[in-house]
C-alpha cells in the first residue's frame, strides 16, 4: 500500500514535467488533429493537399506555388523525400481523381525543435507542378491576427479524439483565435507557446485533430496558420496551436528561392 502511495505521489510531482500530446512526427505515427465541422468539397478549398508517406496518408498542407507545398516540419523530419508523395484536387482520402506529385526536396529550418515544435514549418518542393481542376494556390499571410476573429481549418483528421481513422471525406471549421496571453495562461504547465505560435479555439466541441496536421488556418482568404499541436482535441481550456506563417515567413521566402 504504501509502495502505491509512493507511486503516485512521484507521479503527480512529475505530471508538470510531461510534454503536451503534441502532433506526433509522421514518421512514428499519424499525426495531429476536424472535429465539429463540416464535410465539404474539394473545390471550396483548392489549395489543401494531402500528404502520403510510402502511400499511407500522414498529414495536410497547403499549395503556395504550383511547385510548392506549405506543411509542418514534424510531418516530415527524417523523412525521406523520396517516400513522399502530394495528391491535390481530392475531396476523398481514398479517391483516384485529383493529380498527384512526387516531392524533390524537404526544407525544415534550422530553428525548428521537435520538442516545443518551434519553427513548426516546412516547405516541400516537388517534382511536377500541380495544376487542375479544383487546384489552386494561396497566397501567404500579410494581415495581422486579431482575437475573437474566425480562421477556417481543413483537413482530413479524425472526427473526435478517440476516433483512431481519419476522415475519409475532407472537412472545414472555425474557430476563434485566441489572445497570446490567454493562450500562454492556459498552457502554462503543460507546453511552450513560443514566438512562432498562435492559438484557436471554440465553444461546441471544435478543433483540428489527429490527421489534420499541416494543414491550413486561413483568415481573410490568407494562409496564415499551419496546424501543429494542440493536448487532445476540442478540450476545454485546450485551444490549437498554429504556426504562425507571418513569424517564419523569411525561412519560406529563401525556401522559395532555391
Amino acid at each position: 500500500m504504501q509502495r502505491r502511495a509512493l507511486l503516485l505521489l512521484l507521479l503527480l510531482i512529475l505530471q508538470p514535467l510531461i510534454p503536451p500530446i503534441a502532433a506526433i512526427p509522421a514518421s512514428n505515427v499519424p499525426s495531429a488533429r476536424i472535429v465539429g465541422g463540416v464535410p465539404v468539397d474539394i473545390s471550396s478549398v483548392p489549395y489543401l493537399v494531402n500528404l502520403r508517406n510510402n502511400g499511407a496518408f500522414i498529414c495536410g498542407g497547403s499549395l503556395i506555388s504550383p511547385s510548392h507545398v506549405l506543411t509542418a516540419a514534424h510531418c516530415v523530419k527524417g523523412v525521406s523525400a523520396g517516400l513522399l508523395q502530394v495528391v491535390a484536387g481530392a475531396t476523398l482520402l481514398s479517391s483516384q481523381t485529383g493529380m498527384r506529385s512526387g516531392v524533390a526536396k524537404v526544407y525544415v529550418p534550422k530553428a525548428y525543435n521537435t520538442r516545443t515544435l518551434h519553427s513548426d514549418v516546412a516547405v516541400l518542393k516537388l517534382k511536377t507542378p500541380l495544376q487542375g481542376n479544383n487546384i489552386a494556390t494561396i497566397p501567404l499571410c500579410n494581415v495581422s491576427l486579431k482575437a475573437g476573429e474566425l480562421i477556417r481549418v481543413s483537413g482530413w483528421g479524425q472526427l473526435t479524439e478517440f476516433a483512431k481513422p481519419v476522415s475519409q471525406h475532407v472537412r472545414s471549421v472555425e474557430v476563434n483565435l485566441v489572445s497570446r496571453k490567454n493562450c500562454i495562461s492556459q498552457y502554462r504547465m503543460r507546453g511552450t507557446i513560443t514566438s512562432t505560435m498562435f492559438c484557436a479555439a471554440a465553444s461546441g466541441g471544435k478543433d483540428a485533430c489527429d490527421g489534420d496536421s499541416g494543414g491550413p488556418a486561413v483568415y481573410q482568404q490568407q494562409l496564415c496558420g499551419i496546424v501543429s499541436w494542440g493536448v487532445g482535441c476540442a478540450r476545454r481550456n485546450s485551444p490549437g496551436v498554429y504556426t504562425n506563417v507571418k513569424t517564419v515567413r523569411s525561412f519560406i521566402d529563401k525556401a522559395l528561392a532555391l
